[in-house]
């Protein structure tokens, strides 16, 4: 990511789903603290028909703007101070999304898919984005109910390798947004045949050091992230994965009493 994208709008890509409505709240807070404006950008389809084109490009452009306008008022309803910019791009969305990226310094999108072709959980489109992005990427998951009176965590991996910092930079800064303990999950590593508890005991005591202002709990995981998300019962409302967690994570649905478990998704 580029120093300007650094300071880049948070983009939400707006399809008319509720899963993308709750994607624009979500990504209010990151908005503010960041500084930068929310960017709702809603992506039309790419070909329709010379024989109907005008019809098509009406319906088209009248659903997105209903769908902007849905999603702009439930950002305003949140009474957060937020400036919030409409935009309508043409083309697929993963190539519109990832366009974006450029100047963004996050993309929010839904996990449930895209609007009428929305497809399987954490929908070809949000997963692509994912890839592809030049910044972080945000899936978003859609609330659950979670007790009150249980912690609520941010999770992230933990293995001991530098080039993970950046991955766990960002969990702290969320860790930070959102006043929540982290979980830093060390994960099996095949080379080793078990998770290395030192190793993680020593990096844990590290950024207990760097951060000292967060609650870090360590935690050994005979799995990687993604089948430590689906087994672990204690409420997660943010995981922080790098691009190579990819294939592990999409598995994850949130659960009621555990949390939303939205996946933030980092170039690492």
């Amino acid at each position: 990511m580029t120093d300007n994208a650094r300071h880049g709008p948070v983009v939400v890509g707006i399809d008319g789903s509720r899963a993308a409505v709750h994607a624009a709240e979500w990504a209010t807070d990151e908005a503010i603290s960041r500084d930068v404006p929310l960017c709702l950008v809603h992506v039309t389809r790419p070909v329709v028909t010379a024989k109907s084109f005008v019809d098509e490009y009406n319906i088209d452009k009248e659903y997105a703007e209903t769908s902007l306008r849905d999603a702009a008022a439930a950002v305003k309803a949140t009474g957060k101070a937020v400036k919030v910019d409409c935009v309508i791009r043409h083309g697929l969305a993963s190539d519109a999304l990832t366009a974006e990226s450029r100047t963004a310094s996050l993309v929010c999108v839904g996990s449930e898919g895209f609007g009428r072709l929305a497809g399987a959980f954490w929908g070809s489109t949000a997963k692509e984005i994912a890839n592809r992005a030049h910044c972080p990427v945000a899936i978003v998951h859609r609330p659950e109910f979670v007790a009150h009176d249980r912690t609520v965590w941010i999770a992230v991996a933990v293995n001991g390798p530098q080039d993970t910092d950046i991955v766990i930079d960002h969990a702290i800064q969320e860790a930070r947004l959102r006043n929540l303990p982290v979980l830093a999950v060390g994960t099996w590593q095949e080379d080793m045949g078990q998770s290395p508890y030192q190793e993680l005991d020593r990096r844990v005591a590290g950024l207990r050091e760097r951060y000292p202002d967060i609650h870090i709990y360590p935690v050994a995981a005979r799995a990687d992230i993604g089948h430590f998300l689906a087994d672990c019962d204690e409420p997660i409302q943010l995981a922080v994965v790098g691009r190579a967690d990819i294939p592990h994570v999409i598995r994850i649905r949130p659960s009621v009493d555990r949390g939303d478990r939205t996946i933030l998704v980092v170039r690492d």
